[in-house]
């Protein structure tokens, strides 16, 4: 079975026609995807962003899920 990789912006889902062969693939992808997203968070609050900013920012936080795909 092949997964698709769904990211989740602003509670909408995107389809990114990311196809992978196996599920653990899919999630490592997904969690790469966060692990990039929380790093351009810190790198902005560290570099002295506002707190408005920063929950603009945290609320477009990507999230992702896999779903099988045909």
């Amino acid at each position: 079975m092949k997964w698709l990789l769904v990211a989740i912006v602003l509670n909408t889902p995107i389809r990114t026609d990311l196809v992978f062969n196996n599920l653990s693939d899919c999630l490592a992808a997904e969690s790469q995807m966060r692990k990039e997203w929380s790093e351009s968070y810190n790198q902005s609050k560290k570099s002295g962003a506002t707190s408005e900013a920063l929950g603009l920012l945290s609320s477009q936080m990507t999230k992702g899920t896999c779903i099988p795909s045909k």
